[in-house]
């Protein structure tokens, strides 16, 4: 019995070990309640557009609608948290969400949600998602010792990629239930509700630093200094260039999920279009959790530059096998893969930037890099969406052409001598 307790404690001081801390552990059971309830959105409103207008350009609109407000919000949001408490900025974004989703799920259940409903909505949804990405990961880092950084990121990241698992699996409860497929939009409300409840609950004050002065010009200045403090530096530039390519050629697929289950997975009938967006879905999340959880463990600096290097090559590989997948079976094996490589690759990215990130600036710089990543997603879903309406092209040969290209940048990636340092030795030392 002593040996299962000290394997016991062995994983969780490896794997783990940042739960211990109260305010972390709060946040951490606010993000993942809250990106599952993101998750569960955008599966099942991507199935109630395509269903209908049963038309792949709307999937992709509405989804763009939910990204692209990253970009203007994102970069004001890290602003925000580097001005004032994180906590009241995530109380914010938090309740604006809530409040979105009653309004969603209402419409829905009423049967009086029209396609353009959806698009605005979106926008607001997307609005609130983005702002409390910024003051969330800002945060995060004031929660815990230094030296539990890059475990705290990992497991932080498994919440954001292991959430597609839990959101969408939920929604597959309720229609296991028989329930009306209307019903699922009240799993985002409820998911919102318990992470608002513990947002209340973080007692930590954070802040970043903000030079002073009530100028256009030093408003500006302080809204840019993420942005300078990424370009001005060759490794993170290098770095956030291959995860822009990563995101735009290999994980803008929430816009063709739906399609897929459609076109190539026949699933019009029985489980239907939602029930196979969401076991899609579920794989892929289910893959990005253990990869996540199995990073948060690796300590050395060598091992994780390695691993980024090859979880980028795995990425472009695993949506070729999602595109010949032949069965429901096999593409929820494929989209595991798909979440093991791309999750931990991404959950890399953000461990090694969180690492580099001087803490003043700290809710700027990861607004600056949300601003990137969603940018490009959401501008990918929607050309996704809009080429799968074209008779000759299918969401399986978008998917492929996607990872193949993506492989090609990641083997020219070694050109640049900062990617190719961090392949091969790690993250240098700050």
């Amino acid at each position: 019995m002593s040996s299962v307790t000290e394997i016991g404690r062995s994983i969780f001081s490896r794997y783990l070990a940042s739960l211990q801390y109260q305010e972390y552990r709060k946040l951490w059971f606010a993000s993942l309640f809250s990106q599952s309830s993101a998750w569960a959105l955008i599966v099942a409103r991507a199935a109630l557009v395509l269903q209908m207008t049963t038309s792949a350009t709307w999937v992709g609109s509405v989804t763009f609608a939910a990204m692209i407000p990253s970009v203007l919000m994102s970069p004001i949001s890290g602003f925000l948290a580097d001005r004032f408490d994180r906590r009241t900025v995530l109380l914010y974004a938090y309740s604006l969400n809530l409040a979105h989703n009653i309004v969603l799920a209402i419409l829905v259940v009423t049967d009086t949600v029209v396609p353009w409903h959806l698009i605005v909505l979106a926008v607001i949804n997307g609005s609130a998602r983005s702002s409390q990405m910024p003051p969330a990961q800002a945060l995060l880092a004031n929660t815990i010792p230094r030296e539990r950084l890059s475990n705290a990121v990992f497991l932080y990241q498994a919440t954001l990629h292991g959430s597609r698992f839990l959101g969408p699996l939920l929604i597959l409860i309720v229609l296991w239930a028989t329930m009306p497929q209307s019903y699922v939009f009240f799993v985002p409300v409820l998911l919102y509700a318990v992470g608002l409840v513990l947002i209340m609950r973080i007692r930590l004050a954070s802040t970043g630093t903000i030079e002073a002065g009530r100028s256009m010009g030093v408003f500006l200045g302080n809204i840019a200094a993420g942005a300078k403090f990424i370009y001005r530096n060759p490794l993170v530039v290098s770095m956030m260039l291959l995860v822009v390519a990563h995101c735009a050629m290999t994980m803008s697929f929430e816009s063709l999920f739906p399609v897929l289950s459609r076109d190539k997975l026949d699933l019009t009938g029985g489980i239907g279009i939602l029930g196979g967006a969401s076991y899609l879905m579920v794989g892929y999340g289910l893959g990005a959790l253990v990869t996540t959880l199995g990073l948060a463990g690796v300590r050395s600096e060598s091992i994780r530059g390695n691993l980024f290097f090859w979880l980028a090559v795995i990425s472009g590989v695993t949506p070729l096998l999602l595109a010949w997948s032949p069965n429901l079976t096999w593409a929820m094996i494929s989209a595991a893969g798909m979440g093991i490589s791309q999750g931990g690759f991404m959950a890399l990215g953000s461990s090694i930037l969180q690492s580099i990130a001087p803490d003043a600036i700290r809710g700027r710089l990861m607004g600056v890099y949300t601003l990137h990543i969603t940018g490009f997603m959401a501008s990918f879903n929607l050309v996704n969406g809009a080429l799968a309406d074209i008779g000759t092209l299918t969401a399986s040969l978008i998917l492929g052409a996607g990872g193949v290209s993506f492989i090609v940048v990641v083997v020219f990636s070694f050109v640049r001598v900062p990617l190719r340092q961090l392949y091969l030795k790690g993250v240098p030392a700050t």
